[in-house]
Formats: C-alpha cells, sequence, structure tokens
C-alpha cells in the first residue's frame, strides 16, 4: 500500500510541477523582508588573518525571536575581496572555529559562519523532529509559514543582507556574490537560499543532501529498502510520507520544500557533495536529479564515507578548489559521464591529473554497508573509459572520480553513481 500511495504522489507531483513553483516560500522571505537587525560585536586578530564577530536576529517567526551569530574569518592574504563563503550551520560550537579557519585559509576568501540554524530547540524539539513537527503542523493548520525550512532560509538571507551591508565598512568593498554551502539540513536549506536569491549567490556547494525530487526518492527508497530509510523515522513515525501521498495540503508541503521544484533557479555552479554509504539515502540517489538540474554542475561522492563524510580532504580541498574558481570567475570543469551498460566513459574539456574508478558489490541494491574498491579507469588526456562487468549474482555499484588541480588544492569530480544488477 505504501508503494502504491507514493507512487501516486510521484504521478501528482510530475503533472503539479510544470509550471511556476509554489509561491509559499517567496511569500513569507517578502513578508519578512527588513526583519533583520545586526550589530558588530567584536574584531580580533588571529594569526595573520582576524575574525570578526556579528549578532544577527533574522526574524521573529511565530512569536518567537530568531537570534544567530553570524563569524566571519578572513586569511592573511584574502584572493578576491568582493566574494565572501556563507557557511549555513546549526549549534555554535568549538569545531566552527577550526572549520571558519580552514575554509578560510583553503578557499583565501572572507569565509562566514552562520549559526543557530534553524533556533533550536522550539517546542521542545531539535533538528530533524523539530523540522517534522512543523510539518504536521502545517497539514493539520495548513498556515503557509509553518514549515521550518522557509524560517530557515530566511535566516540565511539576513545573512546575506548583513554581509552586504556591512562590507564596506569593514572590508572596503562591496560584494560581488556569495558561496553558500551547509551540511544535510543545513545543505537542504543552502539549495533553497540559492534558489531564492539567485542574483547574490554565485555559487553553491551543498553536502550530504542528496534528496532532491523527493516523491522518487521516496518511491525509490521504498523499492530499494523496502521502505523510508531509517534514518528518516522523525518522518515517518508522524504519518508524513502517507499524507504527502493522500492529501491536497501533503502534496503542496511537499513542493514547497523540494529544491527540486526551483531547480530552474539553481543556474549558478554548483559542487554538490555526498557519501557513497550515507545511511540516509539510496546509493543512486543522484540519478534521480541530477540530469534535471541545469548546469554548470560537479558531484563529488566520496568513497566508503556516511553522512559524516570522514574523509575530511576530499571534502575541504575540492570545496577550496571550487570557491577559488567560482571566485575568480573561472570556469569550473566540464565533466560528460557516459554509460551504456557496462562500459563507461568519461570526457573532459581539460586534462585531469588523476583518474580512477571506484566499485561496490552488495546482494541486494541496498549499498550502505558496501566497502568501496578502487579500479583503474584507463585513458589518456581528456578521454577515460572501462568496462564494469556484471556480477553473476547480486548488485554492483560504481562511479568514476577525476582530480583536477587548482592551485596547490585538489578538486575531486565524481560520476552519478550507478548500479547493475540482474
Amino acid at each position: 500500500m505504501e508503494r502504491l500511495l507514493v507512487g501516486a504522489l510521484v504521478a501528482a507531483v510530475s503533472v503539479v510541477g510544470v509550471g511556476e513553483p509554489p509561491a509559499e516560500l517567496y511569500t513569507y522571505l517578502a513578508a519578512t523582508a527588513g526583519e533583520g537587525t545586526w550589530e558588530v560585536r567584536s574584531i580580533q586578530p588571529v594569526g595573520t588573518g582576524r575574525v570578526t564577530e556579528i549578532g544577527l536576529r533574522s526574524q521573529t517567526w511565530r512569536g518567537i525571536p530568531w537570534d544567530h551569530v553570524l563569524t566571519v574569518y578572513e586569511p592573511g592574504e584574502v584572493l578576491v575581496e568582493d566574494v565572501l563563503v556563507l557557511f549555513i550551520s546549526g549549534d555554535p560550537g568549538p569545531g566552527d572555529v577550526l572549520l571558519g579557519r580552514t575554509g578560510a585559509a583553503l578557499s583565501g576568501l572572507r569565509f562566514a559562519i552562520l549559526s543557530g540554524v534553524p533556533n533550536q530547540p522550539l517546542f521542545g524539539l531539535r533538528e530533524d523532529a523539530l523540522i517534522a513537527h512543523t510539518f504536521e503542523r502545517y497539514l493539520v493548520e495548513g498556515d503557509p509559514d509553518w514549515p521550518l525550512l522557509l524560517p530557515m532560509v530566511r535566516s540565511a538571507h539576513a545573512a546575506l543582507e548583513a554581509l552586504d551591508a556591512l562590507a564596506p565598512g569593514l572590508w572596503g568593498t562591496e560584494l560581488r556574490g556569495v558561496v553558500v554551502a551547509g551540511a544535510s539540513k543545513r545543505g537542504w536549506t543552502a539549495y533553497l537560499t540559492a534558489a531564492t536569491a539567485p542574483a547574490r549567490v554565485v555559487g553553491l556547494a551543498p553536502i550530504v543532501f542528496d534528496f532532491l525530487n523527493i516523491p522518487a526518492q521516496l518511491q525509490h527508497q521504498e523499492e530499494v529498502l523496502g521502505g523510508p530509510s531509517p534514518m528518516l523515522d522523525a518522518y515517518t513515525s508522524r504519518g508524513l510520507t502517507r499524507a504527502f501521498a493522500t492529501s491536497e495540503r501533503g502534496l503542496r508541503l511537499a513542493q514547497i520544500v523540494d529544491p527540486y521544484t526551483y531547480r530552474h533557479a539553481l543556474t549558478m555552479p554548483k559542487l554538490i557533495i555526498a557519501g557513497s554509504n550515507d545511511p540516509y539515502w539510496t546509493v543512486d540517489a543522484t540519478s534521480l536529479y541530477w540530469p534535471g538540474l541545469p548546469d554548470p554542475k560537479l558531484l563529488l561522492v566520496v568513497p566508503n564515507a556516511g553522512h559524516g563524510l570522514l574523509d575530511v580532504f576530499r571534502v575541504v580541498s575540492s570545496v577550496g578548489a571550487f570557491v577559488r574558481l567560482v571566485a575568480r570567475g573561472e570556469i569550473i570543469p566540464t565533466v560528460r559521464f557516459t554509460s551504456d551498460g557496462a562500459r563507461v566513459g568519461v570526457e573532459t574539456d581539460r586534462e585531469p591529473d588523476e583518474a580512477r574508478l571506484w566499485v561496490a558489490a552488495s546482494a541486494t541494491r541496498d549499498f550502505r554497508f558496501a566497502r568501496w574498491e578502487e579500479r583503474e579507469l584507463r585513458g589518456e588526456g581528456r578521454a577515460w573509459e572501462t568496462v564494469v562487468t556484471p556480477p553473476d549474482a547480486g548488485y554492483l555499484a560504481f562511479f568514476a572520480e577525476l582530480v583536477f588541480a587548482v592551485d596547490e588544492l585538489k578538486l575531486y569530480v565524481s560520476s552519478p553513481p550507478q548500479v547493475l544488477g540482474p
């Protein structure tokens, strides 16, 4: 029954999704425009750079003020003055300092961290449980500002406004644009922020939110995992999947919060980062939205990594390299992957420094606990290929990986993972 319900949702979204996206997110952003207030609390030298701490109130949502700390880390030498990075974060913590200083050093840009997205706990809840609760309230009451993603996106918009306003006085420059990044629910927020501020956002780097085209993802999880991932229990335990498929309001909610709804606005360069073993998603989740995203776009799949992306070097080096290219106005690599059954082909607009194939085997289409192994990808110059032998039993997943040099950094680029089976 659940599979039939999700299938109905997919069909409905396919019909309703044609045309203009729903207005609720845009309406909320317009209604709360100008609510943001900010003040510079401190400017401190740190090493050869400095750190600026800004207090920010982004809005008052359902009578609750949302307060944040916006911290800007400056490297000793700023490579590009009029572009900076905005990393959307959750609870502030000691890890923010390492992230900010590392991000600034590798990108060569001012690296701003916005904490408190969402403000929490609220209603005694945090993270997914909090988001799911607000989805429930929307389904019951129909008040369009209930979905928590709306104030989360407003938080990022307020940070953009504060940075725009403060840049001339703090750094002697008008901002040309911002590269927006975030992980998990903040990656979700980064997508929606970029889609609703395309004139401000010059680059997008969402991390471990491999769930665009939500109805199709739910249907695919049903087929591969036998139901929604256990990591989504905060949503499924409240019956949200069933509500999405059986009510007009549920269908509307799915459209409001799905970044895929707004994909035509995501025309800025994108580096999408995922873990090959992320338990939240299926291994080939990217295939359900990658073809529909506008170019330019790059994908980085971190092998043998879950939601936490423990291979930090691959991620921070690639984000730093991507940000430098975007800030300097350079074209990011163009990579075309082709697959005809077992044959994998790769063509690029520039020669990579490294090329390889990652492969994993599983008795089923569930690769959450699979071990990925490196194999050779043959070729030279700008063309590479290999043949993947389909298994006699079970399934084989694979993706190609190329590595490009950007200054002293490495930019890792992957093909969308694919699955071969009987």
